[in-house]
């Protein structure tokens, strides 16, 4: 069964391009433009009006949406349902954004595979708007996010609140470090510190980032959770009279597709949530 068709067309309508869908999708524009056209020779009308602005969907194209949602989450919940692993009841897909894999991820996996260990866990890290279409494609079955979308039957669940502290290295605070938290963070740090977030050196991952600051000195911000150590031990010092910043942390899945295995894995991942505390020695990142 071929779904790329219906992909293709979903991925226009949110990236609102032929180029934009083509990079999402790792292939060229030549092969967006055949697939549109296959897909709407197959469907007998037009689907996108295309201009200097991307690409606007006709009246057609509008109504297509909800039958290429369904045909991708169908098919992808088919795929996911029957591949089942031998000698597993069940498997749950779990997505999480890089930075929550320290180590809120990993404590969550731990313990299902202790937990539920007649289930096959398969966890997938990405960026939160790919996670997100994952779940809406039913290639994931839930995800923590830090920026969730509010589609229809997606539920968002509130985990917990991080903090974001600037803190510096007690052997070298120089240089300013960007580590970019988002584009919320982005925000608010600009209104709060403006220019500092133009510095000649930047991380788009937190751990690396601390890593560096750890291994060459510099000044940055981080979850408080993970600098708690450092901060205990000397190793690092929190910038006096700076600015703090919330980062909260979100759940979400479809509500649709329950099921009795992921109700259990929710349980789990909130007790989890609520055991976790010092979490900067939990995860060894390699540079």
């Amino acid at each position: 069964m071929d779904t790329d068709l219906a992909r293709t067309f979903l991925s226009i309508v949110r990236d609102g391009s032929f180029i934009a869908a083509a990079k999402r999708l790792h292939i060229t524009q030549t092969a967006v433009t055949a697939r549109i056209h296959n897909l709407e020779q197959q469907l007998g009308c037009r689907l996108f009006v295309r201009n200097r602005a991307g690409a606007r969907l006709t009246p057609d194209g509008e109504r297509f949406i909800a039958y290429a949602t369904r045909l991708v989450e169908t098919w992808e919940g088919a795929r996911m349902e029957l591949a089942r692993i031998d000698g597993y009841e069940e498997s749950i897909t779990l997505g999480g954004e890089m930075s929550v894999c320290s180590p809120l991820m990993l404590k969550w996996a731990t313990r299902l595979k202790s937990e539920m260990g007649s289930h096959a866990i398969r966890i997938d890290v990405a960026d939160g708007m790919t996670l997100q279409e994952r779940l809406g494609h039913g290639l994931v079955n839930a995800a923590i996010v830090y920026r969730p979308e509010y589609w229809p039957n997606v539920q968002v669940e509130h985990l917990m609140d991080e903090k974001l502290i600037q803190v510096a290295s007690a052997a070298c605070p120089e240089p300013y470090v960007w580590v970019d938290w988002g584009p919320d963070f982005r925000e608010q740090h600009d209104i709060a510190m403006p220019g500092k977030s133009k510095s000649a050196l930047s991380f788009s991952l937190g751990p690396l980032a601390l890593q560096y600051l750890l291994q060459s000195g510099g000044t940055g911000y981080f979850r408080a959770r993970v600098a708690d150590s450092y901060l205990k031990a000397g190793v690092l010092k929190k910038v006096e009279n700076s600015p703090e910043f919330s980062y909260p942390i979100y759940l979400v899945y479809s509500r649709e597709n329950v099921s009795p295995a992921l109700e259990k894995a929710f349980a789990i991942l909130r007790e989890t949530v609520k055991e976790e505390s010092d979490w900067s020695q939990q995860w060894a990142f390699a540079i």
